[in-house]
């Protein structure tokens, strides 16, 4: 079957997760990056695989799904940097962390309570456990730093392209999309993802759509290689944290970061004396930190699906990218070959946005 030329603008985790999932279907393909790493918001990401938002049904149940397609993505090709080796989780009150875990388990992201005396066993590491906390074992992490290169990588074995290059416009004919301009070049296509996080506004100015958007600024410590401390990600009210296989560690004061405020070495050095309280007489040191704006649509959820008045575009923004990537690049691309409509993104839709 021939299937459509689709350019993709953008190479961080939902680019490049899209890319994989339409070169294993033999479908052209090209990712158009510009490489500025630091424009990426996947490689500032807490990169926290979870569902969470039990409250919101329809919402967790995807996320759920597409922590189903993880570990088929990890079963598929082993040199993915994915741990999927759970969470420990006390952040929210003692008062409230039952209901939680009997609505996490209800919904079917795998959730217990456990002890203080069941958490020394597990987290030997930590200074001084809660005396209760939600278990998950089914939540995990990928790398920030390489998930997103390691499948473009994966994508471009299969066939896909990439172009190094910037977006200067979006090109189109009587309404319909025929590629892209850029600095290196045209593009010739008959589909255009926009997967440009934070950039994702001023491309659709262009076709005359707009995405109203947050991009919240989030703050994560990296720490010099210690010893190996946890394969688990722990989130408490005041710091979460999980251990790369490099030995350091990640740090923010939520899964999207600390705010970064007007001093951004007080921000580091409160992430850093938490981290030392948490894991008493581990001799923590500060490496590196980043920041990173956060691509959020204005009513928190995602912002996907073909651009109203531009035939064969579409976008795909979220927070929350690595968690959700291997769903949407798994609906998106049956939308953009089968010309299928998507129920389970059907509340999702950029669509919605549409004020005309």
């Amino acid at each position: 079957m021939t299937y459509p030329h689709t350019a993709i603008i953008g190479s961080g985790i939902i680019g490049a997760a899209l890319a994989y999932a339409l070169a294993k279907r033999d479908a052209p393909v090209t990712v158009v990056d510009e490489g500025i790493m630091e424009n990426r918001a996947t490689a500032g990401s807490f990169a926290w695989i979870n569902a969470h938002r039990p409250e919101d049904a329809h919402y967790f149940a995807l996320r759920l799904h597409s922590m189903r397609l993880w570990r088929e993505l990890a079963a598929e090709d082993e040199n993915l940097p994915v741990r999927l080796s759970g969470a420990l989780n006390w952040e929210v009150p003692e008062d409230e962390i039952e209901e939680l875990a009997r609505a996490l388990d209800d919904g079917g992201n795998t959730a217990r309570l456990v002890s203080r005396a069941r958490i020394r066993d597990m987290e030997p590491a930590l200074a001084a456990p809660p005396e209760v906390a939600i278990d998950a074992p089914l939540e995990g992490v990928a790398n920030p730093d390489t998930i997103a290169q390691a499948l473009l990588a994966a994508a471009v074995r299969m066939g896909a392209q990439t172009l190094g290059a910037q977006v200067t416009g979006i090109a189109t004919t009587n309404g319909r999309v025929t590629g892209l301009e850029t600095d290196a070049g045209p593009v010739v296509a008959e589909r255009v993802v926009i997967a440009a996080g934070r950039a994702t506004p001023a491309l659709l100015d262009a076709v005359d759509f707009t995405l109203p958007m947050k991009t919240p600024l989030g703050l994560l410590v990296r720490t010099k290689p210690v010893p190996r401390l946890s394969q688990r990600i722990m989130t408490s009210a005041e710091l979460h944290v999980w251990q790369m296989t490099d030995g350091r560690l990640i740090l923010g004061e939520d899964f999207g970061g600390s705010e970064v405020g007007d001093r951004r070495a007080d921000t580091e050095a409160r992430a850093l004396d938490r981290a030392r309280a948490t894991f008493d007489g581990v001799p923590l040191e500060f490496e590196t930190s980043t920041v990173a704006g956060r691509p959020v649509p204005e009513d928190d959820y995602p912002a996907v699906g073909w651009v109203p008045g531009t035939d064969g575009l579409m976008v795909a923004t979220m927070h929350s990218g690595i968690t959700l990537a291997p769903v949407m690049a798994a609906h998106l691309s049956t939308m953009l070959l089968d010309g299928a409509e998507v129920e389970a993104l059907e509340p999702y839709q950029v669509a919605r946005f549409d004020r005309d």
